[in-house]
């Protein structure tokens, strides 16, 4: 998962602890923290590839893969992870949209498998260029069928250390072509 999240937008000039998981459009209501999980996974549901989280429990196509052209998360076996945002236009229509993207989350997660729950380090870079480092748990659960991460998200560094902040989001695997279309130049 970009596991330095946005978390859902992702750079805002100062950092929204709801930006600790990639960027979104919208925000959730506070889950209760007492909810037992109804998953029993054996290692972090979030896999090796190409992420987007969104705060929509069960988005379609066409949200999801413009989800995954705002924001993606690379993620690897080990649990490193990091966030492109693409949400920017190359300077010029042949170029890539990878030539304009920023990294706007990196991180490391370690799953529990007796708790269901993962704990990520991680850092958000603003907009701005400003760094903010903190930290996510995350409980997994379903909800009718669809993957659900309850995050509480704790920034530890920079002007707002101490900060916390409780919130839902229901990861989605980016299609490989949405992804594979933002690293080569548009036809033309």
């Amino acid at each position: 998962m970009i596991r330095l999240i946005s978390a859902p937008t992702i750079a805002t000039t100062a950092l929204c602890i709801a930006s600790l998981i990639a960027p979104v459009q919208a925000e959730v209501a506070a889950p209760s923290e007492a909810a037992p999980p109804k998953t029993n996974f054996r290692a972090s549901p979030i896999t090796p590839g190409f992420w987007q989280f969104s705060n929509k429990k069960n988005a379609n196509s066409n949200e999801i893969a413009q989800g995954c052209r705002d924001y993606v998360t690379f993620q690897f076996q080990d649990g490193y992870y990091f966030t492109l945002s693409m949400k920017k236009r190359p300077p010029e229509a042949s170029e890539p949209r990878l030539s304009s993207a920023t990294v706007h989350e990196v991180g490391h997660c370690t799953f529990d498998r007796k708790s269901q729950t993962e704990h990520c380090d991680l850092a958000v870079t603003e907009e701005s260029g400003a760094t903010n480092k903190g930290f996510i748990d995350i409980r997994y659960s379903s909800e009718n069928g669809a993957l659900k991460m309850t995050v509480k998200a704790t920034i530890t560094d920079a002007s707002n250390a101490g900060k916390s902040e409780t919130f839902e989001r229901f990861p989605v695997k980016c299609p490989d072509n949405i992804v594979h279309d933002l690293m080569i130049p548009p036809k033309q």
